[in-house]
C-alpha cells in the first residue's frame, strides 16, 4: 500500500505543478502554493483510501468461513468446553 501512496504523491506533485504553470502561462491566473499543496494532499489521501479499500476487498475474498465446530475456534467458546 505504501508504494502506491508514494507513487501517487510524486505523480500528483508533478502533475499539479505542471498544470498550475500551464494555467499561469496561458491565462495569467496564478495558483498559489497553498492551493497546490492542498490539491496534492487531497489526491494522495483519496488514493490511499482507494488502495486501502482494494486491499480490504482482496483480503475479504481470501477469507474462509468457520466450519461451525467449537473445536475449530480459539475464542471464548473453546474455554467453555473444558
Amino acid at each position: 500500500m505504501s508504494k502506491a501512496v508514494w507513487i501517487t504523491l510524486v505523480v500528483s506533485l508533478v502533475l499539479v505543478n505542471v498544470i498550475a504553470e500551464l494555467v499561469f502561462y496561458f491565462s495569467g491566473v496564478n495558483i498559489v502554493m497553498f492551493l497546490r499543496l492542498a490539491l496534492v494532499f487531497g489526491i494522495t489521501m483519496i488514493a490511499a483510501i482507494f488502495v486501502g479499500t482494494i486491499m480490504l476487498l482482496g483480503k475479504l475474498e481470501q477469507e474462509k468461513p468457520l466450519s461451525g465446530h467449537v473445536k475449530d475456534t480459539l475464542g471464548a467458546d473453546r474455554a467453555k468446553d473444558k
